[in-house]
């Protein structure tokens, strides 16, 4: 009974996926005609299709049999012109070097002055680079042509040599129009006087190139038709969402953007400075990005920091320190108490003679004190400074000339160095009243 009632239910099931009755046609053995069903219509809708069945199609037309070599040969020759062609290699790679060599040969023996620094070289130069721009546009107007011989249907509808010339020229003019005006303001801001001549340059240089990119990569996007696809007007069709959603994500650029311009602004350091963080990062600053700063630190490793991080710390600049201090705390022994009078006026004396460019005229702090009794030694504190930069290795060599000194002294009035004698131990119990780590040599008496 339970067999019966599962195939009675396996039956009822089949049944129910099965197609009404009215979408049947009654055929005859002798028929030759059927009503298709609603499967093999839209099996027979390609455009339904997303890959199925038009790779292959697709395919076919790049098979180059000799009727379409003729056909791609007829239509690349029918468009271009052997004369196109001599002119852009001539320009672009052949009439530099000639106009060189012309110059070095019949004016420069009489201007005195190198062809790369001409104005006229600087004119061929353009003239070459666009040159060689026109021959990468000629080659894709040579594929434009093949593609569409071929009859690729993307190649029919779009220009691709108009969108390739528009789009290299416009990247090319960019470039330009940066370059001379990155020298243009350096020219300018040389002749100023005063003020952040460096932080001036960053910030100007940085808005225009923000404005010559805007500008460009508009121009590109004509070109490519992107502002007038759908994909587009959908994107910014979003609304106060969209908006919403740009807004947070680019919280972040923003913040380090501004504290870039704030770091060129402000004046707080410039590429080459040696920096030190409050969060103790120190280095020399190797670049200055538009949203972080790369630190180049003593062990040659390089940090890249945000620009809002920095922007919110305080920054100590050490290439613009132009005095340095070398301070000590020494220890004498007991024995040489009578001896430390006059070893402090020893020193000052020795570190003065060693050392041209300390400071003695009482604007900076010129000491040898005696500070404090200790358990076991006697503690004198020395401060001098100099004028001398605290980076590089004139700061070292000198500070070495001011150890040196005060070993000289000490050795004049028989002095030595006091070696510590009182000792700290830590140590523990256990729950027998043993030391917990075992045995311990030389251990110091427990309290009792």
């Amino acid at each position: 009974m339970t067999t019966l009632f599962l195939l009675l239910t396996l039956v009822r099931h089949v049944r129910s996926f099965a197609p009404p009755a009215t979408h049947l046609t009654p055929t005859t053995f002798g028929s030759t005609s059927r009503r298709p069903s609603h499967l093999e219509a839209a099996a027979s809708d390609k455009n339904s299709l997303a890959l199925a069945g038009k790779i292959a199609p697709l395919l076919s037309k790049f098979a180059i049999d000799g009727t379409k070599a003729s056909k791609i040969g007829s239509a690349v020759k029918k468009s271009c012109n052997w004369v196109d062609l001599v002119v852009i290699t001539v320009v672009g790679w052949c009439l530099e070097p000639t106009v060189r060599f012309m110059y070095e040969k019949l004016i420069e023996p009489w201007r005195k002055k190198d062809f790369d620094k001409t104005y006229l070289f600087y004119a061929w130069k353009l003239v070459s680079e666009a040159s060689r721009i026109a021959a990468i546009v000629y080659a894709v107007d040579v594929l434009d042509v093949a593609f569409t011989a071929l009859g690729v249907q993307f190649a029919e509808v779009h220009a691709f040599g108009d969108i390739t010339a528009s789009a290299l020229y416009t990247a090319w003019i960019g470039r330009k129009l940066s370059n001379a005006k990155r020298n243009y303001l350096r020219h300018r801001i040389k002749q100023a006087e005063g003020g952040n001549k460096t932080g001036k340059f960053f910030l100007y240089n940085r808005i225009f190139d923000i404005l010559i990119t805007i500008g460009a990569a508009l121009r590109i996007a004509d070109a490519f038709q992107i502002s007038k696809s759908n994909t587009f007007g959908r994107f910014f069709a979003l609304g106060s969402v969209g908006t919403l959603v740009l807004s947070l994500a680019s919280k972040g650029i923003a913040e380090q953007f501004v504290g870039g311009l704030a770091l060129s602004t402000t004046d707080k350091f410039y590429d080459g400075d040696s920096i030190l963080l409050g969060d103790g990062t120190s280095g020399t600053v190797e670049n200055i990005g538009w949203m972080s700063t790369e630190i180049r630190r003593g062990d040659e490793t390089v940090v890249r920091i945000p620009n809002s991080q920095i922007a919110s710390q305080r920054v100590t600049n050490l290439s613009r320190s132009r005095l340095s201090q070398v301070k000590q705390t020494l220890r004498f022994k007991y024995s040489d108490i009578d001896k430390i009078p006059q070893l402090q006026k020893d020193i000052r004396k020795q570190v003065q003679e060693d050392c041209p460019l300390l400071i003695t005229d009482g604007s900076r702090p010129c000491r040898v004190h005696w500070k404090e009794f200790s358990d076991d030694h006697i503690e004198v504190g020395v401060d001098f400074r100099f004028r001398i930069p605290i980076i590089g290795n004139a700061y070292h060599d000198n500070k070495e000339k001011c150890n040196l000194a005060i070993a000289k002294a000490m050795k004049k009035n028989g002095v030595e160095f006091a070696i510590p004698t009182t000792f700290h131990y830590e140590y523990s119990l256990n729950d027998y009243g043993r030391f917990a780590g075992g045995e311990l040599h030389d251990a110091p008496e427990l309290p009792q």
